[in-house]
């Protein structure tokens, strides 16, 4: 099971025309976002029945910011069903975090464009806000309903 889920995600990236690295049983590769943030990592961890996806901005989160960054993430995954976003403290980012149970099947191309298009499109507008609120522009639960809601 897990060398399909592979082969699916390495299909994916292949029929993009993404560049990734393979390394064992993980996928490293970027994106290119709109906005004040010029890209992000991606990386998918695929285990025997499971599908998991790190997205994270190129964006440094000043250590001094972390009170209010954590303050943010939480405001986030309590507006969001799906995934997780967490402050990285060694790092110094900000990831989102989404996995998938494969059980008997593997994940279609589809399910895979839908796991990775929603993850991108939320650590965009979480970058974006993440920006606003380093600048003082907002508010921890301001900042995460611009990353949830976008206008």
């Amino acid at each position: 099971m897990q060398e399909a889920i592979m082969q699916q995600i390495r299909v994916y990236f292949q029929e993009h025309q993404w560049n990734f690295d393979e390394q064992e049983n993980v996928f490293l590769t970027g994106v290119s976002l709109e906005g004040r943030t010029q890209g992000a990592m991606i990386q998918l961890i695929v285990a025997e029945r499971a599908l998991v996806m790190l997205t994270a901005p190129d964006l440094e989160i000043p250590e001094e910011a972390f009170p209010e960054i954590q303050t943010f993430a939480n405001e986030i995954n309590n507006l969001i069903n799906i995934g997780c976003l967490y402050l990285d403290r060694e790092q110094h980012v900000i990831a989102f975090r989404i996995g998938t149970i494969c059980a008997d099947t593997v994940p279609t191309q589809n399910q895979i464009d839908d796991i990775i298009g929603y993850s991108v499109t939320l650590i965009q507008d979480t970058a974006e806000a993440v920006l606003n609120l380093l600048e003082g522009n907002a508010s921890p639960e301001t900042a995460a309903e611009q990353a949830v809601q976008p206008e």
